[in-house]
């Protein structure tokens, strides 16, 4: 059986190469993005671009979300996989974030897990089966100074991870989340383009983290392709860390 899989924020990033993951493994990929072209871009790098389903989703809006999931399962019929990646940063001290920002990034980054997962959750009741992943942040168990939203939501997406394997775990439906380091995308590409400019950046990123290297989409899009499969068919409620030993350092790496 072809699974069907909706991605969240595929247009760019994590989402954009978890999408080619699953397109290139034998998946219905819809991917779901607040920028149609963009989500149309990523599902054009697919060998099969018309197997699958491009949708404008603005996922902190409850209509949109499920205007998504009707469509998808008005032409598939079922709903096998939630990748809740759609996210975004602001950096701000707390003091300096006006409640519309705050607003925003906890809307946007927690508020839309919430949303997709309550859209998509009868479906896979009835179903009896399902997987959902979020995508949370080291932020959500250490952090930096001025990031304060950001962390935040990140920091409630792992604790609603928890609960949502609680409550529909012998249900079928495994809940987990992954945890990525510092991954080349435009979006961290836009937070760090100051000072010594963005390569300059990237590669202090390198020296810091313990494997000696920033993350590629591609990194996490595997771990999220092995989650969402039987191979992890036991794991349940977890945080997976995927971020190039960036939690495990006591220190920063200073060679």
């Amino acid at each position: 059986m072809t699974r069907v899989i909706i991605i969240t924020g595929a247009g760019s990033g994590i989402g954009q190469g978890t999408a080619l993951t699953f397109a290139e493994r034998g998946d219905w990929v819809v991917a779901a993005d607040i920028d149609l072209t963009a989500a149309q871009r990523t599902l054009a790098g697919t060998t099969q671009p018309s197997a699958h389903m491009a949708v404008r989703c603005d996922v902190s809006d409850e209509s949109s979300v499920q205007k998504m999931v009707a469509n998808v399962l008005a032409r598939y019929g079922r709903i096998d996989v939630l990748v809740n990646n759609a996210g975004i940063l602001i950096s701000k001290p707390l003091h300096l974030t006006s409640w519309p920002e705050w607003q925003r990034i906890l809307n946007t980054n927690l508020g839309s897990v919430y949303l997709c997962s309550a859209a998509v959750l009868p479906t896979m009741l009835a179903q009896k089966a399902g997987a959902i992943i979020n995508i949370a942040s080291p932020h959500s168990f250490a952090t930096t100074t001025n990031i304060a939203a950001y962390a935040a939501s990140k920091g409630g997406v792992v604790a609603l991870t928890r609960q949502m394997a609680m409550d529909y775990g012998r249900l079928g439906i495994r809940t987990n989340c992954v945890v990525p380091g510092a991954i080349d995308t435009a979006m961290l590409r836009s937070d760090i383009a100051h000072g010594d400019g963005v390569e300059a950046s990237l590669a202090g990123w390198a020296r810091v983290q313990p494997i000696g290297r920033v993350g590629q989409p591609a990194d996490i899009a595997h771990v999220i392709h092995w989650l969402a499969g039987p191979d992890a068919a036991f794991v349940l409620g977890a945080a997976i860390h995927a971020d190039g030993g960036m939690l495990a350092q006591l220190t920063p790496a200073t060679d």
